[in-house]
């Protein structure tokens, strides 16, 4: 499988449940959630916009996927929310590169295990992110927030991990 078919695997209506950890912080939590991704073409007007935003050329795209989620709680205020996903190879290696979205540059590596590790840089740490699958329709996560220290030592604050089952394939937009 190459980081293209690995992509297209993302696309489909996911029910997801997610164990949290705060580290330090006493317990975490469960939730579930309901994660629907569409492809997006690569002329979307939020796909130029982004690769515009982040001086990338939109030709170098190799996916564009808009994500919407809501979690599945018992009160009637539902945290939802959604984002646009665009990945651009590195020239060199279509194994590494970028994964843009309107709040972050991140940057990728898809491994020969079949698994992509996602690094996002933050003020004061960073999350990284591992994805891989147990088939194509059961999905598994992995973040991470990992603060810095003043002595340039990494801490592990929280760790989020994730399982996700494939209920559906959405239909494509026109």
């Amino acid at each position: 499988m190459d980081i293209h078919q690995f992509l297209q695997l993302f696309v489909g209506r996911w029910r997801s449940q997610r164990s949290n950890h705060q580290f330090g912080q006493g317990d975490g939590g469960d939730a579930r959630s309901e994660i629907i991704i569409t492809e997006l073409p690569p002329d979307n007007s939020e796909v130029v916009n982004l690769c515009q935003k982040y001086n990338f050329d939109p030709q170098a795209v190799i996916s564009s996927i808009q994500l919407s989620w809501e979690e599945d709680v018992l009160s009637s205020r539902k945290p939802k929310g959604g984002t646009v996903l665009i990945t651009i190879p590195d020239a060199a290696n279509s194994n590494s590169g970028v994964i843009l979205s309107s709040t972050s540059k991140s940057s990728y590596e898809f491994a020969d295990d079949e698994s992509l590790t996602i690094k996002t840089a933050i003020a004061d740490g960073a999350i990284e992110e591992r994805v891989w699958y147990g088939n194509p329709n059961l999905r598994f996560r992995v973040a991470t927030l990992i603060k810095g220290t003043e002595s340039g030592d990494r801490l592990v604050q929280s760790s989020k991990f994730y399982s996700e089952i494939r209920i559906g394939i959405p239909q494509p937009q026109s």
